[in-house]
């Protein structure tokens, strides 16, 4: 069967529309399904999970593989996180081809066990235990690049949107004093508890619970001269 005879008409649609700040998931005709993170007609998607037992091509495009969960563990997951980044969606469309094109139901409830791991939405004590191995991950510091991670994390797990206010954005990146926030869906900020701060620096051994992360709403930061859209602001740009 070849690929011009498979549809891949919900990765089209996905990879047109962006899923913003979450996943969307593509189930293929055998069983298995592709979990993806990508922007509005870009070409390639920024994260994308396999399920078990779908295993990535060993080409180029699938050479990417996220690292940063298997240091935040102490090295034991070895290649089986099922995560990869920045995979071509050409890529993406060769694999689903390989197993017999999409689903025709792909809004079955009961996903692949990858797929629903990276979608769920665990609030309370099941969030904390899913992301316990995060105490710590701040102790000698944080750069823009692993605010996107450690947020990303924690909000595709189910928590708060949290975002850093940084003071400043140049040909470097961002710098400078930051500062942590929660955003809810409107774009505006709240304050979050210092312990979820401390509880990321290892300063505290919990962040106290999810549901009392979000304080007061924050006035005066509505808007700001810098953002990469994935959990960094920056005051100022120079």
């Amino acid at each position: 069967m070849s690929m011009q005879t498979l549809s891949t008409s919900r990765l089209d649609a996905v990879v047109t529309e962006g899923t913003g700040r979450g996943f969307a998931r593509i189930r293929l005709s055998d069983g298995h399904a592709i979990t993806l993170k990508t922007q509005p007609g870009a070409p390639a998607a920024e994260e994308v999970f396999l399920s078990p037992g779908l295993t990535a091509p060993d080409t180029e495009a699938w050479g990417s593989e996220d690292s940063w969960e298997d240091w935040l563990t102490g090295g034991t997951l070895g290649n089986e996180s099922g995560m990869f980044l920045d995979v071509p969606t050409e890529a993406l469309r060769a694999l689903i081809v390989q197993h017999g094109g999409e689903h025709n139901d792909q809004e079955c409830e009961n996903p692949a066990p990858r797929a629903e791991a990276a979608t769920a939405e665990p609030t309370g004590p099941d969030l904390l235990a899913e992301i316990a191995d995060l105490r710590g991950v701040f102790e000698h510091g944080y750069g823009a690049d692993d605010i996107r991670r450690v947020f990303g994390r924690i909000y595709d797990a189910g928590g708060p949107y949290l975002v850093c206010v940084w003071d400043l954005a140049d040909d470097y990146g961002f710098g400078g004093n930051s500062e942590f926030y929660a955003e809810d869906e409107d774009g505006r900020l709240s304050e979050i508890q210092p312990d979820v701060y401390g509880w990321l620096t290892g300063e505290q051994e919990t962040s106290g619970p999810v549901d009392t992360w979000v304080c007061a709403r924050v006035t005066g930061l509505a808007e700001f001269a810098a953002t990469d859209d994935r959990h960094n602001y920056a005051k100022t740009e120079r």
